[in-house]
C-alpha cells in the first residue's frame, strides 16, 4: 500500500468530513477548514492507517482514528503560531491561522478542533461500531497524549527553555529534558497514533500482545521526526520547510542541532532510523502490510541533508 494512494483517501474522507462537522458560512469553520484542510505530510493520519495494515485491523475505524488526531494536530499548529508562543506567520508555505483571521478567532478555531476530536472519535466509532469500552479507552488515551501529562506539557517545558540560560545547564541535565520535552510534545500524540492502528484490530489478545512494542516504536518514530525537524530548521530553506527556517535557534529553544551540533543529530536521525528498521523486522512475523510503516520512515530519513 503506497503513502500517496492513502493520502489520497484521508484527503477525500477529511474533505467530507470537514464539511459535515464544520458547515460553512461561519467565520469559525471558515478558519477551521483553513488550516484542517491545508496541504500537510498528515504523518499522524498515516501512521493510523499504516498500523491497521500492518495488524489488518478496521480501515474505517483508523480512517476515522487519523482525522482526530489531524485535528489535534492542527489545533496544536494553530496555537504554536500564536504571537504569546512561537509568534510565526507562516505554517505550510501560507499565512499561519491568526495572521487571516486574527488571534481571537485562530484561539477559538484551536479550542474547537481540540473539543471536537474526542467527540467525532466517539460519535464515528460508535456508528461503525466499535465496541464501547475501545471507544472510552482510545478517547481517554488521546486526551491523556494531547493535555497537561502529554502534549501540552512538552510544549510547556519546550517555552520553559527559552528563558534559560543553556550554557549554564550541565549536558546531562540538557540531554535528559530534552528527550522529556519531545517524548511529551511530538512522541505522545506520534504514539497515539501508531497505537490507534494496532486498536483497529478486532482481537483484544492482539492488542494486549503488541501495545508495548507499538508504543516505543510510535516514540521513536515521534522523536525521529523531532530530530529531522531540528535539522531541517537549520539546513532547509522557506520553501523546503513552508515555515520560517531557523527560527528555534534564534529563539534559543532547546533543540538537537544547538546541543549536539548539526552533523552529530543528523547521524543521530539516521542512527536512529536504522533501529526503527529493525525493530519493523521483528513484528515482521505479524501477517499483515508493513510497506507503509517503512515508507513513512525512510520518508523522514530521506528529508535529512545528504552527509
Amino acid at each position: 500500500m503506497h503513502l500517496e494512494q492513502e493520502l489520497k483517501h484521508f484527503e477525500a474522507f477529511i474533505e467530507e468530513k470537514t464539511h459535515a462537522y464544520f458547515p460553512l458560512p461561519s467565520l469559525l469553520n471558515e478558519a477551521i477548514h483553513y488550516s484542517l484542510l491545508s496541504e500537510g505530510k498528515r504523518i499522524r493520519p498515516l501512521l493510523c492507517l499504516g498500523f491497521a495494515h500492518a495488524f489488518k485491523g478496521n480501515q474505517a475505524q483508523a480512517m476515522s482514528s487519523g482525522m482526530a488526531i489531524e485535528m489535534i494536530h492542527t489545533y496544536s499548529l494553530i496555537h504554536d503560531d500564536l504571537p504569546a508562543m512561537d509568534n510565526d506567520d507562516l505554517r505550510r508555505g501560507r499565512p499561519t491561522n491568526h495572521i487571516v483571521f486574527g488571534e481571537a478567532q485562530a484561539i477559538l478555531a484551536g479550542d474547537s478542533l481540540l473539543t471536537m476530536a474526542p467527540e467525532f472519535l466517539m460519535r464515528e466509532l460508535t456508528a461503525l461500531p466499535v465496541k464501547p469500552e475501545k471507544i472510552v479507552e482510545l478517547v481517554v488515551l488521546l486526551l491523556q497524549a494531547s493535555g497537561h501529562n502529554g502534549m501540552a506539557l512538552g510544549q510547556s517545558l519546550d517555552m520553559e527553555f527559552e528563558k534559560k540560560d543553556l550554557s549554564q545547564l550541565d549536558r546531562k541535565s540538557l540531554e535528559s529534558s530534552l528527550a522529556n520535552i519531545h517524548k511529551l510534545k511530538t512522541g505522545a500524540i506520534i504514539s497515539w497514533s501508531c497505537m490507534a492502528g494496532l486498536y483497529s484490530h478486532p482481537d483484544q489478545n492482539i492488542i494486549q500482545k503488541y501495545k508495548c512494542q507499538v508504543q516505543s516504536i510510535g516514540q521513536r518514530i515521534g522523536l525521529l521526526f523531532q530530530m529531522v525537524d531540528d535539522v531541517l530548521d537549520v539546513t532547509a530553506s522557506l520553501s523546503g520547510l513552508g515555515k520560517t527556517p531557523g527560527k528555534d535557534e534564534r529563539s534559543g529553544k532547546l533543540t538537537y542541532t544547538n546541543l549536539y551540533g548539526l552533523k552529530d543529530a543528523t547521524a543521530m536521525a539516521r542512527a536512529l532510523a536504522k533501529e526503527l528498521h529493525l525493530d519493523l523486522r521483528e513484528l515482521n512475523s505479524v501477517e499483515g502490510d508493513w510497506s507503509m510503516i517503512t515508507e513513512i520512515i525512510n520518508s523522514l530519513e530521506k528529508r535529512l541533508p545528504i552527509s
